[in-house]
């Protein structure tokens, strides 16, 4: 009786592991599809990069030569009259 006994106990351990993969490939499928769909969930990673902004290029001269002078602006207090 013992035999039978390890024997369905092996058998239900591979069913185990083959429901937990399939429900594993099930939620990397539906992770995939929502990607490619750019639903995605999840936060974006690093710096968000803005595509259609301008890039212009740096003189080194230009980047080595003192900034002009400019007059400071007034600091605006919070203190408001309403």
């Amino acid at each position: 009786m013992s035999n039978q006994r390890t024997t369905f106990l092996k058998r239900q351990r591979e069913t185990d592991r083959k429901d937990k993969a399939r429900a594993k490939e099930q939620r990397l499928a539906q992770a995939r599809q929502q990607n490619a769909n750019g639903t995605s969930s999840a936060a974006p990673k690093g710096p968000q990069i803005a595509w259609d902004e301008a890039v212009t290029e740096i003189d080194s001269a230009a980047s080595t030569a003192p900034a002009p002078a400019t007059e400071p602006t007034p600091s605006r207090s919070n203190d408001s009259a309403d």
